[in-house]
């Protein structure tokens, strides 16, 4: 072969087949047989050809680029961090590029979006770029549900965060707690996930007689804030046997403030997040944590938006992410202590 780069034409002369069969054969589309599209794949490999992603994208009228948005807020949370990547993992997978969107919540226009749709995480009802996003010409999913007024969403992912709150309130249940407080997300996150926590709790507490007791933080609570709530609720109600914090980061700093009170997590008190991070993996004790798994959650938001532009799923489409339960030492069940 001469030392420009190969062409389509080249690998449809080498394979002995029409570049439109080459081309479909190479981009998956068109009615080729299992024997031709792989003659046609092995002589692309044997020729060294690269497809032009941009070009083809180009022709589809496509930018080959998905955008992604989540609160400014949360954007040095380990949970989002890792959702991210997972997003880029699965993007990077098509040959998509993933640009992480900031646009500016206090203009009263979005920039140029040069994508070809949108995940947004956590669409947040009080957020105007959330609702001027979801207005935008674009196919677009939200991990969670949007409870504003507004375009629904082509497709919408969600973890059953209901279930499991009760799964983790049972498993305080087991161990031994009759009386379990929370850390909520304050009012000013109106996110889909930690409205669902709040009434799973409510709802758990109202099931088994038990009067909730919750005090709120911040999205991007200090230290200093999370301390004050846990000593809030627990000399509101000194019979409270555990704890159970919501936002991302709150109950790694709760373990702390409870010592500091003189309990023993996993003793005499019970300790647990609902999101999990390898930091309550490490810390003495390990602390049981609802697992989002969100490397998975991110590659599977950008799945859904492959499939929905696509058109092999169709809007509205909603799908269930599955979470997991990590119990560990600070709910362990009382023969275990």
């Amino acid at each position: 072969m001469p030392s420009r780069s190969a062409t389509i034409i080249d690998v449809a002369r080498r394979a002995g087949v029409s570049k439109t069969t080459a081309s479909d054969a190479l981009s998956g589309a068109g009615r080729v047989s299992e024997a031709t599209r792989a003659r046609i794949m092995a002589a692309a490999a044997e020729i060294g050809y690269t497809p032009n992603t941009a070009a083809r994208h180009l022709r589809r009228s496509r930018t080959g680029a998905f955008g992604l948005y989540m609160p400014r807020r949360v954007l040095g949370m380990t949970f989002y961090m890792d959702f991210a990547f997972g997003a880029a993992e699965r993007a990077r997978d098509s040959h998509l590029d993933l640009t992480l969107l900031a646009p500016d919540p206090l203009s009263d226009r979005l920039p140029q979006l040069r994508v070809d749709g949108l995940v947004i995480v956590d669409p947040l009802s009080n957020d105007p770029v959330t609702t001027k996003l979801l207005a935008a010409d674009l196919p677009v999913v939200t991990v969670g549900r949007y409870r504003g007024v507004g375009p629904a969403a082509a497709g919408v992912l969600n973890a059953d965060h209901a279930a499991m709150v009760n799964r983790l309130l049972d498993q305080l249940a087991l161990a031994g707690a009759s009386f379990p407080g929370l850390i909520a997300q304050d009012e000013d996150f109106q996110a889909d996930w930690s409205a669902l926590v709040l009434d799973a709790y409510h709802q758990w507490c109202r099931h088994r007689g038990i009067a909730p007791q919750v005090r709120t933080v911040a999205t991007d609570a200090t230290p200093q804030d999370v301390d004050r709530a846990v000593r809030e609720l627990m000399e509101q109600e000194p019979s409270i046997d555990a704890v159970v914090c919501a936002p991302d980061g709150t109950a790694l700093r709760a373990l702390g403030t409870l010592r500091s009170l003189g309990r023993r997590v996993g003793d005499d008190i019970l300790l647990a997040s609902c999101v999990a991070s390898p930091s309550l993996e490490l810390c003495d004790p390990p602390i049981t944590a609802i697992d989002l798994r969100p490397r998975q959650y991110g590659s599977a938001a950008v799945e859904l938006l492959i499939e929905i532009l696509a058109a092999t799923a169709e809007p509205p489409t909603e799908r269930l992410h599955t979470a997991d339960l990590l119990v560990r030492a600070s709910t362990s069940p009382p023969a275990a202590r």
